[in-house]
């Protein structure tokens, strides 16, 4: 059975990814653990009052995160584990992901895009740092099915390692279509129908941006490339989701260096901070 993490911190938008989150394991026949890490207000980090309050806060948070997990498991009629622990986010969700062999980790987006750019550091850092696929469900999302799915992919990024798989198995669990969207600044044609179809457009997809064919990556899978111009990377894979009607979007983010960090947000960070159609973070070190 795969075991999905969903990172909450009692938002809206938290809530809403939870909900998300509950009715993808329902139909992918998953489990969930609902998961939440917290520290201490700064008054509370006093050692004469560290021990007490921390024994306190943990107390209640298992109180509130069991209640939900019973709820949620009731309503979906899914099993729903629950987790919490006194700790830095980043670092144990590495930990709990490495405990319960988790497929997928699902983290929610605030509403507004200002919002975002303010509120977005938590799952934008945790894009970064991840080595485990990251599910970003923004507010406004809900789950509906998975029809379509876009990948954009910048061909540079990805690792020949890395075989899609957790893209794979959605498209083959929901019978969903694939569109692989490579964003340059000059337009070409779009090229459809891979292999599935038995034809070479792959192939010759391939040889036209001079990178390497994923049709045996989609083998029995339904899926298209498309090729857009666009300057703007962000806003070609915006017009990409838009015109393919797209229900959930995969990028695999491209691990900056430190200066690349300072500088400029990723990507696939950008796309989190803006996007209104889920996102898959797919890393190449994933397992």
């Amino acid at each position: 059975m795969k075991t999905i993490i969903v990172a909450t911190d009692y938002s809206k938008a938290a809530c809403n990814a939870l909900a998300y989150a509950a009715a993808l394991a329902r139909q992918w026949q998953a489990k969930i653990v609902l998961f939440n890490s917290f520290q201490l207000p700064a008054p509370a980090a006093n050692a004469l009052f560290l021990a007490e309050r921390k024994g306190r806060f943990l107390a209640e948070n298992r109180a509130r995160l069991k209640g939900i997990a019973e709820q949620t498991a009731l309503l979906y009629n899914i099993k729903v584990g629950w987790s919490t622990n006194f700790s830095f986010i980043t670092e144990e969700l590495d930990v709990q992901v490495e405990l319960l062999d988790a497929d997928l980790v699902v983290m929610g987006m605030r509403g507004s895009s200002e919002e975002r750019k303010i509120f977005g550091n938590s799952t934008t850092s945790i894009i970064r740092h991840a080595k485990y696929p990251v599910l970003v469900v923004p507010e406004e999302a809900h789950f509906t099915g998975i029809e379509k799915i876009l990948f954009a992919c910048d061909y540079k990024s990805l690792a020949a390692n890395n075989r899609l798989k957790l893209m794979y198995e959605l498209a083959l669990a929901f019978d969903a279509r694939v569109q692989v969207l490579h964003v340059e600044k000059e337009e070409e044609e779009l090229v459809q129908l891979g292999a599935y179809t038995g034809d070479n457009e792959g192939k010759r997809y391939g040889s036209m941006i001079g990178s390497v064919n994923l049709d045996p990556l989609l083998l029995n899978i339904r899926h298209e490339y498309k090729y857009l111009g666009e300057d703007n990377v962000v806003k070609g894979i915006d017009r990409g989701v838009e015109e393919y009607g797209a229900d959930l979007l995969v990028m695999v983010p491209h691990k900056s260096s430190f200066w690349d960090t300072l500088l400029e947000r990723s990507k696939t960070c950008k796309m989190a901070l803006n996007t209104h159609v889920p996102l898959l973070a797919l890393p190449n070190s994933n397992k």
